[in-house]
């Protein structure tokens, strides 16, 4: 189920679809031949032909296919390719009204069996665990409605029939037969249990384009895709491609709703490949430098992109071009100042696999730019740094200065005299920057440790070359100690290319990349699959943990960072100089987008005692924010008024979350704060009912929390921030927007 969920999002060929779809039936007649006498899926011989004459009917129908009744179910595995997004109306109308019943009904239609297979999935003991969540998986193509009603039928019918035999332990097998390239294979567990302890994936859409770089909207549920200029298969010209409709033109750029699943095209003036980018105050996302001029495209090595708040859906990106960096910048990186200036570091001046002296830019710029005629500062510390100091590390601390991590090197700049003020210790191991791609981030900055910075780097490559090894050390360093030292400590994998992200709890998820070769085109390989969780308040040798894999490979060009319901979004990868069809190549350019809900977004099973091992892996959130200010000031006291389903939290949690702008592992201005509760309501005991008589939520003394915002725009910029919300340690429905303002 899982890789057939993974597929209905895919680009793979019919071809490769029959062959490992093929093998995964095999591998259920062992346990369960699939014939017309199979009670859990057909109530009769006559559904079960009633039920092939659809499926071939659908097979047959304008694709020139030939296949008869003769032929064993097993074979009919094309329509998961061929209709993946037919019928979806059909899906929309029937998928609302599921059928309850444990018995299976006798009509055939596909929306029948549809209810009673997704039943089934809720409510079977999954003993052996294979890929525990099918209700999960099953969910997201409910709130999605776009597939097809055949291929969501297959689905849930190898959700029924697998779920009970197979376990995660198959990942060999079906390394062997093409579906996976590489696992680092960790017994998952079942059901909901199995999410409490290691998460779990979903497929939720289809970016458009591949999700090279990615960065929120505030105050939506939208998220904007950037990619490079390429004969994309997908995104079309403004006003022609709407999820299909073809236009005459590509578009390398797509707002994606993470509602719904679907996305819209944006127009783009100049090529945005390995940009960089960031929020200014107001609002509006900006994306700078940029790569070389094609026949489609002007050059955008000195490009400033700039998408301003608006309502509807007309938005996009706006271009003049005679605004542009002072510099021609590739692979630089931006990092939002105190006062919301965007600062922008190094990079080359001309695309290449890596930095050298002749086309190296070791200087820095702002935008908006310096005041006065000189526009640019030099940088010597990026000649020092040569060659591996594409994308450095860049990290605003709570005194206003920015830490800079290149190569093996780091320093702070003082944003008053642009002057380095202190050197601290090389990261032992090797270079961490670009194409020996480490990932970085400044740890939660909290009230309880009276907000002293920490920065943590982890992974990277071992040299540059195809053969490398991934790095499994991380250090963590406190840059504004008197004698700052790096902490060394290994993950449990090697990893280069890592994202690492804030989720809400203030713990740090690391994902995606690769355990072999280095960043760049085509040069890595055996993907790691497994996110770690980083603990930054244990003890050294105690802070991480491992969770369940992904089925999809993020490699070179992914990106992941949490979104407002605590989850991750999980995009990207094309680590090929063209866009690769599935089957053309062992990484192809990936258009799925996946969430990753980690565990503390299921805080207990659902299963009753009378059901022991009976679960619905559903998140279980403990309540919602039902009231919160669009604005707050710096040093000021606001409100939150909270509403909890079940009884009054022992503990909340309050902090401001920041994703940023990601790409290349670089997570530019992310930012998370932890804060201060100066006052809540009474304890009240029992279970809390915070509904009047007509089902409508009351605000409740009880539920009103006293916050105070950050003092200073050390802590965090002026921006726009997530309100992430935590009651005992489980985030609350969706943490809310807000712009932080002095």
């Amino acid at each position: 189920i899982r890789y057939t969920n993974n597929m209905m999002f895919s680009r793979q060929q019919p071809d490769h679809h029959i062959k490992t779809l093929s093998f995964l039936f095999q591998i259920a007649h062992l346990f369960y031949p699939i014939t017309e006498s199979s009670p859990a899926v057909f109530a009769s011989p006559t559904a079960y032909e009633e039920f092939k004459d659809k499926v071939i009917a659908l097979i047959n129908k304008d694709n020139g296919y030939a296949v008869s009744k003769e032929d064993p179910l097993s074979t009919l595995v094309y329509p998961v390719v061929k209709l993946s997004l037919e019928s979806a109306e059909q899906l929309s109308s029937s998928s609302h009204n599921h059928s309850s019943s444990a018995t299976p009904p006798s009509s055939t239609s596909p929306s029948m069996l549809l209810n009673y297979a997704n039943t089934r999935a809720l409510k079977t003991p999954t003993s052996a665990g294979l890929i525990p969540h099918a209700a999960g998986a099953l969910s997201s193509y409910f709130s999605l409605r776009r597939c097809s009603v055949t291929a969501v039928v297959i689905t849930t019918i190898l959700a029924g029939l697998l779920s009970p035999h197979i376990a995660f332990g198959t990942d060999a097998a079906l390394r062997d037969s093409g579906v996976l390239t590489d696992v680092k294979n960790h017994p998952a567990g079942t059901g909901a249990s199995a999410a409490s302890m290691g998460g779990q994936w979903d497929v939720i859409g289809h970016s458009g384009v591949s999700a090279m770089h990615a960065i929120m909207r505030p105050f939506t549920e939208s998220v904007l895709f950037l990619e490079r200029v390429q004969a994309s298969t997908y995104a079309r010209e403004r006003g022609t491609s709407e999820n299909g409709n073809k236009g005459t033109a590509f578009a390398w750029s797509t707002e994606f709703s993470t509602e719904d699943g679907q996305w819209r095209s944006l127009d783009v003036k100049s090529n945005m490949f390995c940009s960089a980018g960031g929020y200014l105050p107001d609002g509006t996302v900006v994306s700078v430098a940029g790569g070389q001029p094609s026949d489609e495209m002007q050059q955008g090595y000195d490009g400033i992109r700039l998408f301003t708040p608006c309502n509807g859906t007309q938005c996009d990106w706006k271009q003049d071009f005679k605004v542009h960096l002072q510099e021609k910048r590739w692979y630089p990186t931006v990092e939002a100042l105190a006062n919301g200036d965007l600062f922008i570091l190094g990079g080359s001046n001309h695309a290449a696999s890596i930095n050298n002296d002749h086309i190296n830019v070791p200087n820095f710029e702002l935008f908006p730019p310096f005041p006065g005629p000189q526009k640019t500062i030099d940088f010597p510390f990026l000649v020092e740094t040569l060659p591996n100091n594409l994308y450095p590390i860049v990290h605003l601390l709570p005194d206003k200065n920015l830490f800079i991590l290149a190569s093996t090197k780091a320093v702070i700049l003082s944003t008053s005299t642009w002057k380095i003020i202190k050197r601290l210790p090389d990261i032992p191991g090797p270079p961490r920057n670009y194409p020996l791609t480490a990932g970085s981030v400044l740890l939660p900055l909290l009230p309880e440790n009276h907000f002293v910075p920490e920065v943590l780097v982890c992974g990277g490559a071992t040299d540059f070359s195809t053969h490398a090894k991934g790095v499994s050390s991380c250090g963590r360093i406190a840059p504004l100690s008197d004698n700052p030292v790096w902490e060394m400590e290994n993950m449990p994998f090697g990893r280069m290319m890592p994202d690492m992200a804030h989720l809400a709890d203030g713990s740090i998820a690391i994902l995606n990349g690769a355990d072999t070769g280095t960043a760049g085109f085509d040069r890595a390989s055996n993907p790691v699959l497994h996110p770690v969780q980083y603990l930054p308040q244990e003890k050294r040798g105690n802070r991480f943990r491992v969770w369940n894999p992904s089925m999809i490979a993020r490699m070179y060009h992914s990106v992941a960072f949490m979104l407002p319901d605590g989850s991750l979004l999980v995009a990207g990868s094309n680590p090929n100089g063209k866009p690769v069809e599935y089957g053309d190549g062992p990484f192809p350019t990936e258009y799925r987008v996946e969430r990753f809900s980690p565990p503390y977004l299921f805080p207990r099973s659902t299963a009753s005692p009378a059901s022991q091992g009976v679960v619905e892996a559903l998140a279980v959130a403990q309540g919602e924010i039902v009231g919160w200010p669009n604005k707050i000031h710096y040093g000021e006291t606001f409100e939150l008024h909270l509403h909890w389903y079940n009884t009054y939290p022992g503990q909340i949690q309050v902090a401001l979350v920041q994703p940023g702008f990601i790409t290349h592992s670089t997570h530019m201005s992310q930012r998370y704060v932890g804060l201060e509760i100066v006052k809540r309501g009474h304890k009240m005991t029992g279970s809390v009912d915070m509904t009047d008589e007509d089902g409508k939520t009351q605000i409740t003394e009880a539920g009103l929390v006293h916050v105070k915002a950050p003092a200073t725009n050390g802590l965090a910029p002026p921006s726009h921030y997530m309100i992430a919300v935590l009651l005992d340690g489980v985030p609350v429905v969706e943490a809310k927007w807000t712009q932080l303002s002095p």
